[in-house]
Formats: structure tokens, C-alpha cells, sequence
């Protein structure tokens, strides 16, 4: 079977990317639906009429201003969502309750709290629609093996993990928070310090982090205007693990014997290799149907994205009330 799919949001990530990023590969939404061979992108949509137009135009598909209306002609079968993050609940809702619909692949965050995060994956249950959440490094096959090692212990217990970010505690925070669960497992309770003082909605937090494991953590913010960082450091005691440059590189490094003090241990390169980040939401996109044909879970679920955001919103407690909290009470 061929699916129908159709993308609501023609911004970057629904349609652009695919024209301005100059490393070669499927990066939106859009291209991903016409590369997959399980799909076909028969619809687009967008608030704004005329960039709608010119993303149909593009892609061959046809263009709405009106998701209702999209839902009701189109009939897909498969929805992504692509729109600003304060839109993310009422599309959501309106797409899960379309006729038709079996899958949805969202842009993070989920909705932009827990409780409603949580809203739409109990309607998505009720509903049988499977939801993924385009957490992309859970789609790459190099962070895939950096959990896989972590797991098999060649970095022994995880001490702490470290990391940078930009561009919002909820957006590009959850993205860290997703990965950070994804390779050290769950968070029980966060620190969170307004240390940029940024007068938006979802300011860029500083954060310390308790994991279940006992384990520590922290996450600096960074300013978006002086450019974009995401970086995580898992150093574990019997080696560590470095993602940078947004996780197109990936370093690994043992225990040695120090070279310049005796008796000392200390930590070496042992390999660095290149992050495999290509084609991932392609990738999303082929998951997520091959879920809704064996009728399996997604790789990264509704419920990871309710869990990324609790973590996200807690940050954000914790800032305002000034002491640790629970990440458990953010999510219940």
C-alpha cells in the first residue's frame, strides 16, 4: 500500500530545508513524503495562502489554507506537523481527530506543556493513530551506536552529562532532553537557573540534572544570535563519549596511562568518526510507516515527546520558584 500523506507547515522545516541546506540528503518534511517509496505527497498546507501555493508548486501536491479543509479533501493517511510550537496543540488535535489518519510525525515539542502533551497522546490511543515525535538523532545510526555502546558498558557507569545548547528550553531544549534520556535513561529532577535573562515565552535556561541512574548532568544555554550550538559529553568511568557539531561528530575516548604524570590515569582519543545525520527525517518518515503497516510503536513515541517536554517544564519551574524539582510531579 501507498500512503497519502500530507505536510501543515511549508516553513523550513516542512518544505525548505531541502533548498538551503547544502549538504546533500532529504532534510523536510516534504522530501522526505516524495523520497519514501511507501508515500505519496498529495497535500500542503499553510496559513499564509501564498506560501502555500508555492510549496504545492514545488512539490506537486495540492495547497490549503485551511487544515479542516486539507483533512476533508485530501484524505491522508499520514500528517506531519510542521507549524510554530504555540500551534501545536489545536493542529494536533484537529489532525488525530481526522477520519483516515493513522500516523502523524510532529515537529517538537509535542504541545508546549505536559498536560497537553499528555492530552494528545491519550487521544492518539483512543484513536489508534500512531504518533512520532522528529527527535532526529534517535533516527541516526551513529547515535544509535553510541547508546547501544553506553549500554554494553564500554564507557563503564555514566558520572555526569554534560551539554550546550540554544534557541529555547522547550524547542531546542527537549531536542537535548530527548537525546540525553535516549543514551543515559530517565530523569527524576532538574535545577533549573535563568542565567540569560531572555524576555520570550521559552527562554534558554541553564540546567542541573539528577538521571535515575544516580547519575549527574548539566546543560548550559548559549546565545542563538551568536550562532548555534548543540553539544552533549557523556563521561562515564571507564572512558566518554563527545557529540558535537549538532552530532555530525562523534568522539570516543578510553582510560590511559597519563604520558606526563606517573601513576595517573587519564582520558585519550580513542577513535573519532563522523555523525551519520543524513536523511534523518526521511528516516522518521519510513518508521513511522512501517509502524502503522505492522502495527508496531514508532522509535520515538508520543510518550517520549510527553516525557522530553515534563523534563523541559520542570527546567522552568525550577527557575521560577528558585529550588530543585521533580521532574514526576511536572508529568503527572
Amino acid at each position: 500500500m501507498r500512503y497519502r500523506a500530507a505536510v501543515i507547515g511549508c516553513g523550513r522545516i516542512g518544505s525548505d530545508f531541502g533548498a538551503t541546506v547544502a549538504a546533500p540528503g532529504v532534510y523536510s518534511h516534504a522530501g522526505a513524503y516524495t523520497a519514501c517509496a511507501a508515500t505519496e505527497l498529495v497535500a500542503v498546507c499553510d496559513v499564509d495562502a501564498a506560501r502555500a501555493q508555492a510549496c504545492g508548486k514545488r512539490w506537486h501536491a495540492a495547497a490549503f489554507d485551511d487544515v479542516a479543509a486539507m483533512l476533508r479533501e485530501a484524505r491522508p493517511h499520514l500528517v506531519s506537523v510542521c507549524t510554530p510550537d504555540e500551534t501545536h496543540f489545536e493542529v494536533l488535535r484537529t489532525v488525530l481527530c481526522a477520519p483516515g489518519v493513522n500516523g502523524v510525525l510532529a515537529e517538537k515539542p509535542l504541545a508546549l506543556t505536559t498536560r497537553d502533551a499528555a492530552c494528545l497522546q491519550e487521544l492518539a490511543a483512543a484513536r489508534q493513530v500512531k504518533v512520532a515525535i522528529n527527535y532526529i538523532r534517535r533516527y541516526s545510526p551513529t547515535h544509535v551506536q553510541v547508546r547501544d555502546a553506553i549500554a554494553r558498558g564500554a564507557i563503564g557507569s555514566i558520572q555526569t552529562v554534560g551539554g550546550l545548547y540554544t534557541k529555547g528550553t522547550r524547542h531546542n531544549g527537549s531536542h537535548w532532553f530527548d537525546l540525553a534520556r535516549f543514551v543515559a535513561g530517565d530523569v527524576i529532577e532538574v535545577w533549573g537557573i535563568d542565567v540569560r535573562r531572555e524576555s520570550t515565552p521559552d527562554p534558554t535556561l541553564d540546567a542541573m540534572l539528577r538521571f535515575a541512574s544516580g547519575a549527574g548532568g548539566h546543560l548550559q544555554a548559549c546565545s542563538a544570535s551568536a550562532y548555534s550550538v548543540f553539544e552533549m559529553d557523556i563521561v562515564g568511568t571507564a572512558g566518554r563519549v563527545r557529540l558535537t557539531e549538532s552530532g555530525h561528530r562523534v568522539q570516543f575516548q578510553r582510560v590511559v596511562d597519563s604520558a606526563h604524570y606517573g601513576g595517573y590515569l587519564t582520558l585519550a582519543v580513542d577513535r573519532d568518526v563522523e555523525g551519520d545525520m543524513r536523511d534523518l527525517t526521511l528516516r522518521a518518515v519510513e518508521d513511522l510507516t512501517d509502524a502503522v503497516a505492522a502495527g508496531r510503536t514508532p522509535r520515538c513515541t508520543a510518550a517520549d515527546g510527553v516525557a522530553a517536554l515534563a523534563i523541559a517544564e520542570a527546567v522552568h519551574e525550577s527557575a521560577r520558584v528558585g529550588r530543585c524539582v521533580p521532574v514526576l510531579d511536572i508529568a503527572k
